[in-house]
């Protein structure tokens, strides 16, 4: 008996142990996040072992034949062991249910002619079956476990935000996409949107922790939210921002308190409204040209050398036109004193320092002649190194210069059709390339290995203007499965996903509704199930609010609760 006890409580350890594992690296490494999956793989399997078969075996005398049964009676106890993890998932519907979605890729093989490709998506979709398996089939945690665990998550995010933020201000990215060190800065801001949640959640219930820790979740919630600002998080901040209106929203319309109802709504419509009032002084501010009388521009500079200037070219950068007052002799001598990268040469972003450096000066006013260069400071002609045209990119606590990006990439199509180099615009292309392919293949589907292969076809069917070498797939998970899988598909993935939490009442906890409306908004604009960390991410704490806890986290409590 007490041996049971020892074996139960060690393999019960390594189970907590694995997810805590997983827990504390999902922001670091998928490497040690694929360990954690392991350990708990390996406790999960050794659960349900037969000890006394096992201990019975064991005390026999040490000999050759011994040895050589154990290579057959080990494994084959490990396998009823796993056998019975089966069984007592087949009374777990919503499991299953959810676990289908990976039965769906396998499916898929039926209409797939690149296996190879087949199988490399079916291992990155792993934990779609495994993580339900294992968490709804293990022993649930605690409430006091799980706290600790939201904890350790939120302790992971603000490691990984510290030493992200310390590259940040030493300057050591090109790109701001390439500060988040660890895992993708798309991910992290998702990541950072949950944990903002999180910390609501224990700040608004007022028995959960002390005074002074809701006072150090103010914070840290306050840090996270400014951490996807500095770093122009838009995916993050889109997230947050859709899940807390519909938050709110549910909160407005089952609260019991008619007194909260208008003044939620009116939290909401002035956070929209702020929100939509902003967006359109950015929009009208990024239109705006500033008055300047092209018929009597100055022919020289002060140097008396003739100024280049272009009266048709309307281009312009922070409300001046680019294409004015240029004299390149000058800016070249200038310029040489300053950076050691020449300026008929690239920057650190592949793109010509020259032009880069003529949007720059036109960003802040400046001619672009010697005494506009002259006129840059040092962190200035770093960022012009790094590849930033605008003086409002640089801005740190600001989203302006994302959002201009996004006019400029608009602009750039609309004229062009070239959408590369812009994130939404090349959405739009990938958008319309997933519509074609589901026009020709609604009913079945391309199957699961040959999504690639027919985006690239469309691709050259389309003359799309995309580089080659961002020619992707949907970035619409949604659209990716209709096309993979057809409209059936679709629907069974739709189901698979709602299907748990109405089955197990969970329409009412706070952590299961915020990860499925996350998780629902991520797949408008990102192929979220064909990263594995994302897959990971969103599945584990999917799985882990729906299944493996003892009891919910009411989204509107009681006065019991609060």
């Amino acid at each position: 008996m007490k041996s049971r006890l020892t074996y139960d409580l060690f393999v019960r350890f390594c189970y907590l142990f694995g997810i805590a594992v997983i827990i504390a690296m999902m922001p670091f490494s998928r490497y040690v996040l694929s360990i954690g999956q392991f350990i708990v793989t390996g406790a999960w399997a050794l659960e349900r072992v037969d000890q006394e078969k096992f201990m019975a075996w064991f005390r026999k005398p040490a000999r050759v034949k011994k040895y050589l049964q154990a290579i057959l009676f080990l494994p084959g106890l490990l396998l009823k062991s796993i056998w019975k993890g089966f069984k007592a998932l087949f009374h777990n519907k919503a499991a299953m249910v959810l676990m289908s979605v990976y039965v769906l890729h396998i499916a898929g093989l039926i209409f797939t002619s690149d296996f190879a490709y087949a199988i490399k998506d079916l291992r990155i979709k792993v934990p779609i079956f495994i993580l339900p398996l294992f968490l709804s089939t293990s022993e649930a945690i605690d409430k006091k476990a799980f706290y600790r665990y939201l904890m350790l998550f939120l302790l992971s995010l603000v490691v990984v935000t510290a030493f992200n933020s310390y590259r940040f201000l030493h300057g050591e990215f090109i790109d701001i996409r390439d500060v988040s060190r660890y895992t993708s800065h798309i991910l992290l801001g998702l990541m950072l949107t949950l944990g903002i949640f999180t910390c609501g959640y224990f700040i608004v219930h007022r028995r959960l922790i002390p005074f002074w820790a809701k006072i150090l979740l103010v914070v840290v919630s306050g840090w996270f939210f400014t951490y996807m600002i500095m770093t122009k998080s838009m995916t993050g901040l889109s997230v947050f921002l859709i899940t807390l209106v519909l938050l709110l929203l549910i909160v407005a319309f089952r609260s019991r308190k008619r007194w909260l109802r208008p003044i939620l709504v009116a939290v909401i419509l002035v956070s929209v409204t702020g929100c939509g009032l902003y967006l359109r002084s950015v929009v009208k501010d990024y239109y705006h040209v500033n008055p300047i009388d092209l018929k009597h521009l100055d022919r020289t500079t002060p140097r008396g050398n003739v100024y280049y200037h272009d009266r048709k070219a309307g281009l312009v950068e922070n409300g001046n036109y680019v294409w004015i007052y240029v004299q390149k002799d000058e800016m070249t001598e200038a310029w040489s004193k300053r950076s050691s990268i020449h300026i008929d040469s690239l920057n650190l972003k592949g793109e010509p320092v020259f032009f880069t450096l003529v949007r720059f000066l036109a960003s802040k006013g400046l001619r672009k002649d010697l005494d506009g260069v002259n006129a840059l400071t040092d962190e200035e002609v770093h960022a012009i190194e790094k590849g930033i045209a605008d003086v409002v990119y640089m801005q740190k606590f600001s989203i302006r210069g994302r959002i201009y990006e996004t006019l400029m990439g608009y602009n750039k199509y609309k004229k062009t059709g070239d959408p590369t180099g812009s994130s939404l615009m090349q959405r739009l292309e990938f958008w319309k390339a997933a519509s074609g392919i589901i026009g020709r293949h609604w009913i079945t589907g391309v199957g699961t290995g040959d999504v690639n292969m027919a985006f690239q076809n469309r691709y050259e069917e389309m003359h799309t203007q995309l580089a080659p070498d961002q020619r992707w797939r949907a970035h619409n998970q949604f659209l990716t499965i209709f096309l993979t899988f057809g409209i059936f598909g679709l629907i069974w993935f739709v189901a698979a996903l709602f299907y748990p939490p109405l089955k197990l009442k969970k329409f009412g906890d706070f952590f299961t509704v915020t990860i499925l409306i996350m998780l629902c908004c991520s797949m408008i604009t990102e192929d979220t199930l064909e990263s594995q960390a994302r897959v990971t991410f969103f599945w584990f704490w999917y799985s882990l609010f729906l299944f493996a806890r003892k009891e919910n986290d009411p989204l509107v409590p009681s006065r019991s609760v609060t």
